[in-house]
């Protein structure tokens, strides 16, 4: 630690005699230092020092005023020693940025320890970057790991583990950042998707989904939640920004969301269109509810939809009946449509509904999809 120093005071006793023999070193340089991020809300330190030992009973000072370190955390081992020994045992004096380890060695001579601790105020972040292709058939993305110093320690030198990418080694002073590259993939394919839940925004979001497995180019390992920024390629060369979002943590082989926020392309608009009340014994009901999602596409092709409800509490739905509705005010038509619509229960509270909508080009129609949800046991 850059604000303390390790002592060794070493006790050595001759036969007959009651005078103590005590050499004071002072704190030797760091010779390996590991900074393992892996860990959302802890961060571990781990480093090797060279340290002269006596013969007999050392006495080891560990001072860290000023460096954010849990004390109970610290932990001292012998690795490579000139003979047998032993750690007796750690003292902590009250009031003190700092403890005492008695060791003894039978032999003197150099011994490496390893010392690793728990350390606050150094924390990481991750960021991702997606460029898209101008036919929206595939995309480059990269991940960077944003690491902050902020501990009270210096690293001079330090290998730095985080959750994705390899090993990073470099120094990494107080109060500095950096930006370390986790990993890149180039030409990965993805699917465009349409997200609705009412119950965040009356605005259709647009959903580039990437599986995160190495035949995509993704490292298929746990990728932490991170801003995610995305791009496109335009005709004049550049960069057009698209939209930023949080990802959500992501598994081996699960899915990663990209979302551009508001999708210009899909419209949906959903309400209420039925309700009744089935007395089941008073006070509890059954509530009856027929919801209704009105949806557009603009676009030349089929789109995938998925919208969300969350009906909460014991539910069930009773049937989904899909309809074309063509005219305008006065002059509106239904007519039953043949589409498979999907339900999938997200937990005991939620549902996802998918539903590939029909490429509307030209023509004035629009897609309803009629929900019969029966909320149940309710007061």
């Amino acid at each position: 630690m850059k604000n303390g120093i390790l002592i060794i005071t070493a006790f050595s006793l001759c036969s007959g005699s009651v005078a103590a023999r005590t050499k004071l070193v002072t704190m030797p340089q760091r010779e390996y230092t590991r900074i393992d991020l892996k860990n959302p809300t802890q961060t571990i330190v781990e480093e090797e020092r060279t340290v002269n030992l006596q013969q007999g009973t050392n006495q080891v000072e560990y001072a860290f005023s000023g460096v954010s370190v849990d004390i109970n955390s610290i932990q001292f081992r012998p690795i490579k020693t000139p003979g047998t020994v032993r750690v007796i045992n750690v003292n902590y004096p009250p009031g003190e940025s700092a403890l005492f380890w008695e060791v003894y060695s039978d032999k003197a001579g150099p011994g490496v320890f390893r010392i690793s601790y728990l350390i606050s105020n150094l924390q990481r972040s991750t960021a991702y970057e997606a460029v898209v292709a101008k036919d929206e058939k595939s995309l480059n993305l990269k991940a960077q790991t944003m690491v902050q110093n902020a501990s009270g320690e210096h690293f001079a030198s330090a290998e730095i583990l985080s959750v994705i990418g390899k090993p990073y080694s470099g120094g990494l002073q107080q109060g500095e950042s950096k930006k370390i590259q986790a990993f890149s993939a180039a030409d990965v394919k993805f699917t465009k998707k349409f997200f609705f839940d009412h119950s965040v925004s009356d605005q259709v979001s647009l959903i580039y989904e990437v599986r995160n497995e190495k035949s995509a180019g993704l490292p298929e390992v746990m990728l932490p939640n991170g801003k995610a920024r995305v791009y496109q390629e335009d005709s004049q060369g550049s960069e057009a920004f698209l939209g930023e979002d949080w990802t959500q943590e992501t598994g081996a082989g699960q899915k990663l969301e990209l979302k551009l926020g508001q999708a210009k392309e899909v419209k949906v608009k959903r309400s209420i269109v039925k309700r009744k009340e089935e007395v089941v014994r008073l006070p509890i009901k059954n509530h009856h509810q027929t919801i209704r999602y009105q949806i557009e596409n603009f676009k030349d092709s089929e789109v995938p939809l998925t919208m969300v409800e969350h009906p909460g509490g014991e539910w069930v739905i009773d049937g989904i009946d899909v309809k074309e509705e063509s005219g305008e005010r006065d002059d509106i038509k239904e007519r039953s449509y043949s589409a498979d619509v999907k339900a999938e229960r997200i937990d005991l509270d939620n549902v996802r509904l998918h539903v590939n909508v029909p490429a509307n080009g030209r023509e004035k129609k629009k897609l309803n999809v009629y929900v019969r949800l029966i909320l149940k046991n309710r007061w």
